[in-house]
């Protein structure tokens, strides 16, 4: 069958203080039949190269370029590029697999029908050859190349990017960095590759614009995991899971290119698509429980930044004329079931919004701070005495009501800042975060009167720890010790080191998962009784432990206490007789 190139982007977003250069629930590519495009995963395709789908486990190979982006750090570099493969696999209930099949030599140009999904920084120029046509990446952070059957099956895809226009990083412990995290730009270039485009939530990996430093695409949000549950479900997946569907219309006429968003009673982002030609909208793939649904108009084609948050030709070109010029629909609730559709249709109302969000002013405990970012922002739980607020060349400049959704938060009084930063009226609020606030995608909200402005998804609260592969382990911990995180010897059940000690049961200790000798192993108990100091401590059965004490935790020099144990439970016992009531500190080495 015939084979049809497309593409996607990513830009590099706008920011104000530093001015770098430009760059269904969810939103999937379909053809004008309405078929997804998607890899035939399920089942081999005959039709695909046994070298871009492995046909025995049915896994999407891929191969990087060898000399990567550097010449001192690409090991980490392509350890990057495949952690934002796996991160995708890990999600549950799919049947997504990646397979690395190698490094190939360095390359310059795309071809797109080779039956090989590559994967390489561009180098030493921005232009290049794509199936022998030239092509440019100057000012994008990357492009991906997907081509297609007639049907819209994925026959192979290729992804180039930008090594000449931006620098790239890897140290996910990094605070502040001008580069950009290569393994949040994989993440969101790996959803090109399985069919996605844009996605209209701001904090969605699949946003079209990112920050430098570690920005809210480093990580899947619920937008993505949706897509991935919907398009790659396990067999028995769509059982638990919901659908809304429906249709959004303008006295009887289907509005093209109207947001849908869903937000859980938290007050998060569950996920957002926007409506095809026809109107009709779907968000299939969520978890069965109470939301709110709205309806939000993309931003204008303008060709000023200042003017625009969102536009349909972010989503993708095939969306670049869509109508805006309607109002938006505020919170309808709904309840969705398990392996049901529930229909609600929203008729909104014609006319040019008010006003609109169209800048991000970010996170800040400086009062006077006017930063303004055209990309969503991150705030930690626990976060006080901050300041937050969103900018557009026509919001209110007095009287208007500025609210963030969502649990946990407290708010400050609003406070106005009309022509703040090249013409644009800021709105800005005091804002504390409670430490047990829900974490997710939330949205600035602007009110006046009747009109009203949303930024979907604008504001991430981050958790109290990332867990960007669905492992329940601290990805800090598992980035610490391993050179690929997402690597099978790095979950929590695994032993790497051979200690007997699991990598969440050393996580939980503080000790090395990669050294056996290391000593942090927990003493779960420690009495005081007539004979002496009496430890209960984790062991691993037929290693070898010895008892560490000292009398002054600061200055005094571990001695050994007794002779070494040897365990043969995961819970050792040992006696120190030579204590009285003074005070005395113990650890557990582990001996080789």
């Amino acid at each position: 069958m015939k084979r049809h190139l497309v593409f996607s982007l990513m830009f590099v977003a706008l920011w104000l203080v530093s001015s770098p250069p430009n760059a269904r629930a969810f939103v999937v590519n379909r053809d004008v039949v309405e078929r997804p495009r998607h890899w035939t995963l399920a089942n081999f395709d005959s039709r695909v190269s046994t070298n871009v789908v492995n046909p025995a486990t049915h896994a999407i190979r891929y191969f990087f370029a060898s000399d990567a982006y550097s010449t001192t750090n690409q090991a980490a570099e392509l350890n990057a590029l495949r952690a934002a493969f796996s991160q995708w696999q890990a999600i549950p209930g799919t049947i997504l697999k990646f397979e690395d099949a190698g490094l190939i030599a360095p390359v310059n140009d795309v071809n797109n029908q080779d039956d090989r999904n590559t994967i390489y920084f561009k180098k030493g120029g921005t232009s290049y050859l794509v199936n022998g046509e030239l092509d440019d990446i100057r000012g994008l952070l990357a492009y991906t190349y997907v081509s297609t059957f007639d049907d819209n099956t994925i026959a192979e895809a290729d992804t180039v990017i930008n090594g000449v226009d931006f620098t790239w990083f890897t140290d996910f412990s990094t605070v502040q960095s001008a580069g950009f995290f290569i393994e949040a730009n994989m993440l969101h270039e790996v959803g090109h590759f399985i069919g996605l485009e844009h996605s209209p939530v701001g904090g969605a990996t699949m946003f079209v614009r990112g920050l430098p430093g570690i920005n809210t695409q480093a990580g899947l949000s619920r937008d993505e995991i949706s897509a991935a549950l919907s398009l790659y479900p396990q067999a028995a997946t769509p059982a638990t899971l919901g659908t809304l569907q429906g249709r959004v219309t303008i006295n009887g006429a289907g509005v093209f290119g109207a947001v849908v968003t869903l937000e859980d009673m938290q007050g998060n982002i569950a996920a957002g698509t926007v409506t095809r030609p026809s109107g009709n909208y779907e968000l299939p793939a969520l978890p069965p429980e109470n939301y709110f649904a709205r309806v939000t108009p993309l931003d204008p084609e303008s060709g000023s930044s200042l003017a625009f948050a969102v536009r349909g030709s972010d989503i993708s070109p095939d969306f670049s004329t869509v109508q805006t010029n309607f109002l938006p629909a505020t919170n309808q609730p709904v309840t969705l079931r398990a392996g049901a559709f529930t229909a609600l249709n929203f008729a909104v109302t014609g006319g040019s919004p008010r006003f609109r969000i169209t800048w991000m002013r970010p996170p800040t405990d400086l009062a006077d701070l006017r930063a303004a970012v055209h990309a969503p922002t991150t705030i930690n739980l626990g976060q006080s005495n901050f300041f937050v607020g969103v900018y557009s060349l026509d919001l209110p400049a007095s009287g208007a009501r500025f609210a963030i959704t969502g649990d946990g938060l407290t708010l400050g009084a609003p406070q106005f800042l009309p022509q703040a930063i090249s013409g644009m009226n800021l709105i800005s609020i005091p804002i504390d975060v409670a430490r047990n606030a829900t974490p997710g995608l939330r949205s600035f909200v602007v009110q006046q009167g009747t009109n009203v402005a949303y930024a979907n998804g604008f504001l991430e609260i981050l958790p109290a720890f990332p867990d960007f592969n669905f492992d329940g382990l601290d990805d800090r911990f598992q980035r610490k010790s391993f050179p690929l995180f997402t690597a099978p010897q790095a979950g929590p059940k695994a032993d790497p080191d051979g200690d007997g000690f699991t990598n969440e049961r050393e996580f939980l200790a503080g000790s090395d998962p990669t050294d056996a000798a290391s000593f942090l192993f927990r003493i779960v108990k420690a009495n005081l009784t007539a004979q002496g100091a009496f430890l209960n401590f984790e062991t691993a059965p037929g290693k070898k432990y010895q008892i560490l004490r000292r009398d002054d935790f600061n200055s005094a020099t571990w001695q050994p206490a007794g002779s070494p144990i040897s365990a043969t439970n995961g819970i050792s016992q040992f006696l120190d007789a030579a204590v009285s009531n003074s005070m005395r500190f113990y650890r557990v080495l582990a001996l080789p």
